[in-house]
């Protein structure tokens, strides 16, 4: 390099290009400068460090540090700029010398830019009235040449060999600090980007966990208006298709916009662009909604905040659809769209499998229902019963009751539980209930041998059922004809595990009858039972029940056991007819998690 060699270049440079545009770094390095506030024509406190070092080191009256933009170089360091642009920090040249430097990624040095034709001519010349230039690049982190670090002179000026490795140095340390600023800020940006998802991921754990915890419509409907505010909305709603495909019914309706009518029909060209047409529609307010369906004026106010309604179709059938509403305006990006798709899923899912769960719920009741014949009429005795299945539509099957009239004098009651809440409990309550009815009706025995046979059969025939159960004989022990107060009755009972018989006396005291359980059935056949025995009077009421009746997570069976002491006693006078189904009511409170059967026999 030869100091005096007026217009030298380093490296020598092509004709001058038109626009600065053309010499701006590319649109993704452009966007990580936006990003990390680079890009605003302001001072920046290091980069100013930076231009005074320029300034003190070469001895030139202006020292910048440019970052050079589309449409615009933006000077975040700038000593010596003339008025006003050392004040805007701000330039619009259509050929900046530093867009040459971006170009090549090399530096420029220009002693005398106005004995240069290639540089003459330029604003720097021209506008700025600067006479030499001496710029070497700053790079991003991909080793994007982004702008530049100058010294200029107004005058010519014989750069050194010490100027340009100083002005070399700066422009590394800048380019140091430049990728310092962009690191940061794709670490902030990658640290917002994992929050979010975090929160979508969580959002959508918990919208799965909700409806996967739903068993009945009503929680699937709980669950769609809690989980409104994770998305942002104020509303939510479900609208199913009715048994006919004629239109939706509406069945959510909790006051926060009562407007929407209950039955959508499905000729309405607004309900059939989404629900016949399978395709979610997203509108930004009211008023953009009114635009597209002109129809929904009775109901939709150009007021309303965004709306989108999106179909819950499975298996190509259409189940209805889930409508959103947020309180303002809402534009529908990408992830709110998916969002809201994954809501519609998670509804469906949760419908398809609550009517699965009703539909084996109401064959089981069914069955159910089916195997508990009727009670026989005894001359002696007042029976009654009921039977009530679990709310929870997965929560079926092995309650039962009976009572089989041996002859004119001796009947016999059975209450039992086979474990299990399914079809297959169903299924071997029957068959151990069909069992205990035959042994019952041909054999003359106790309650005790009645059950060690049933155990054996259970055991010996492949069964293999589990489960408690009461046996109770009623012997008419009076002398008179039924009704003339003299059927007092001899009672034999034997447990299987199964909760002691309770008594109504006819003056209104309850007790508990005083006998320990044995062994629950399907364990072991060869156990030995043992029988009970009691006296009931005129008008004393014998109540067998299953353990659904007492069942609670928050209270012990003996705590429970005594409720339904007091119970029983409170409802003394209670009709026989009636009193199981008031024990029911009164025992069971809110949701009913077992079954529960209720067997009474009362001596006339």
């Amino acid at each position: 390099m030869t100091p005096r060699s007026p217009g030298r270049t380093v490296p020598a440079q092509d004709a001058p290009r038109t626009g600065a545009v053309q010499d701006a770094p590319g649109t993704g390095a452009v966007q990580a400068l936006v990003a990390a506030g680079l890009a605003r024509p302001v001072a920046d406190e290091s980069f100013d460090r930076f231009a005074r070092l320029v300034q003190r080191q070469l001895g030139v009256p202006t020292a910048l540090v440019t970052l050079v933009l589309p449409d615009a170089q933006v000077y975040p360091g700038a000593l010596g700029l003339p008025d006003p642009f050392q004040a805007t920090r701000r330039t619009t040249l259509t050929e900046p010398l530093c867009g040459e430097t971006i170009r090549s990624g090399q530096p420029l040095v220009v002693e005398d830019l106005r004995a240069d034709p290639r540089f003459a001519s330029r604003e720097t010349v021209t506008e700025l009235g600067m006479g030499s230039y001496a710029g070497f690049p700053i790079f991003d982190r991909h080793g994007t040449a982004v702008g530049t670090v100058c010294a200029l002179d107004t005058e010519a000026h014989a750069w050194s060999a010490t100027d340009l490795a100083t002005l070399a140095d700066l422009a590394a340390a800048c380019t140091a600090e430049l990728r310092l600023r962009l690191e940061r800020q794709r670490a902030h940006r990658i640290q917002q980007v994992a929050v979010h998802a975090t929160r979508r991921t969580r959002m959508l754990l918990d919208l799965t966990d909700r409806f996967a915890a739903a068993t009945t419509l009503d929680e699937i409907v709980d669950a769609l208006r809690t989980s409104g505010p994770g998305l942002g909305t104020v509303w939510a709603a479900l609208a199913l298709a009715e048994p006919g495909g004629s239109g939706l019914t509406l069945v959510e309706r909790d006051g926060a916009y009562p407007y929407l009518p209950r039955h959508w029909r499905l000729d309405d060209p607004a309900v059939a662009a989404v629900a016949r047409a399978r395709r979610s529609a997203f509108y930004r307010d009211g008023a953009a909604a009114l635009r597209a369906q002109p129809t929904w004026a009775p109901w939709i106010d150009p007021s309303l905040g965004g709306l989108a309604l999106v179909p819950m179709v499975v298996d190509d059938r259409l189940l209805g659809v889930v409508v959103l509403l947020w309180r303002g305006p809402h534009e529908h990006d990408d992830e709110s769209r998916r969002t809201a798709a994954t809501l519609a899923s998670c509804v469906a899912q949760a419908l398809v499998r609550i009517r699965v769960l009703e539909d084996r719920h109401r064959v089981a009741t069914t069955l159910q229902a089916a195997m508990l014949t009727d009670l026989p009429r005894v001359p002696y005795l007042e029976l009654a019963s009921t039977y009530a299945s679990a709310t929870r539509t997965d929560k079926v099957g092995g309650d039962w009751y009976d009572a089989v009239e041996l002859d004119p004098r001796s009947t016999v009651l059975m209450i039992g539980d086979v474990t299990g809440h399914d079809m297959q409990a169903a299924a071997r309550m029957g068959q151990l209930r069909a069992m205990l009815r035959t042994l019952a009706w041909c054999q003359d025995a106790p309650p005790a041998r009645l059950l060690r046979e049933l155990d054996r059969a259970n055991r010996g025939l492949g069964l293999t059922a589990s489960g408690t159960a009461v046996v109770a004989r009623l012997d008419r022990t009076g002398r008179g004809e039924p009704g003339s107060g003299d059927d007092r009755c001899r009672l034999w009972w034997a447990s299987a595990g199964h909760p002691r018989p309770v008594v109504l006396r006819a003056d209104g005291s309850v007790h508990e009858l005083d006998g320990r359980p044995d062994l629950m059935l399907g364990v072991d056949p060869s156990v030995v039972r043992r029988d009970h025995a009691a006296e009931l009077g005129p008008g004393d009421t014998l109540l067998l029940y299953t353990d659904g009746l007492v069942e609670s997570r928050t209270a012990t069976f003996a705590a429970r056991a005594a409720d339904l002491r007091a119970v029983l006693a409170d409802l003394h006078g209670s009709p026989t007819a009636e009193l199981p189904q008031r024990l029911v009511d009164r025992m069971v409170h809110g949701r009913q998690r077992d079954d529960v059967a209720v067997l009474a026999a009362r001596v006339r």
